[in-house]
Parts: C-alpha cells; structure tokens; sequence
C-alpha cells in the first residue's frame, strides 16, 4: 500500500497470528503472520485469500501470548480493506489489510 495513502504510522510486528473470515466460516480460523500494525490497521500476510468488505476475527498467537491476560486482548475485530497477491505465482501468498472495527484496536495490536 502506498505510503500516501496511510493516516497513520507503521510498526514491523511480524507476530504469528490467525484469523476468521466472520461471515463465511466464523470458527475456522486460519493462519498467517502479522507484517506490521498502526493504531487503525494492520497488514496480514497469510496463504488463504480474503476479500475487501470480509468481516475478520483476527488473534495474535505469537510471543505476545506472554502477557496474555483476558482472550479480548489477544483478538480484535475488522473489515479488509484489500488484498494483493505476493510473491512468485508458484507460491499463493496474500497481504491483507485490515482496518480495525470503529478504529479500536486492543493493547496487543497497537504499534
């Protein structure tokens, strides 16, 4: 995503993560990796596709499980604003950007 299109500034996470597409299968959740996060967003890069308009159940699993405290903290909620194919074409990868419901984002997923 172009820089000038961005409100706001990026943090490189790369945490572990897995998501839920909410309005197709909300309890089969799939895997990926968290690329980078702002207070109103984040990248997701994953091998399952989603679509602009999904509605995502996103958790992180990753080393910040360490100060884990309540299951909300981990999880946050969002609609995907784009998705690009990455990568070599012999290699289905997919970056995923999210913007987090009513701009709230848990403590976890904040840069």
């Amino acid at each position: 995503m172009p820089s000038d299109k961005r409100k706001h500034d990026r943090v490189d996470i790369h945490e572990d993560i897995m998501f839920a597409l909410r309005s197709v299968h909300p309890y089969c959740y799939y895997g990926g990796i968290a690329v980078n996060c702002s207070s109103g967003g984040m990248c997701l890069q994953s091998r399952y596709q989603a679509h602009p308009g999904d509605r995502v159940c996103v958790r992180m699993i990753g080393r910040r499980l360490q100060s884990f405290r309540l299951l909300d903290e981990l999880t946050c909620i969002g609609e995907v604003r784009w998705c690009r194919q990455v990568g070599p074409p012999d290699t289905l990868n997919y970056c995923i950007g999210v913007h987090y419901q009513d701009d709230l984002a848990p403590p976890l997923f904040k840069p």
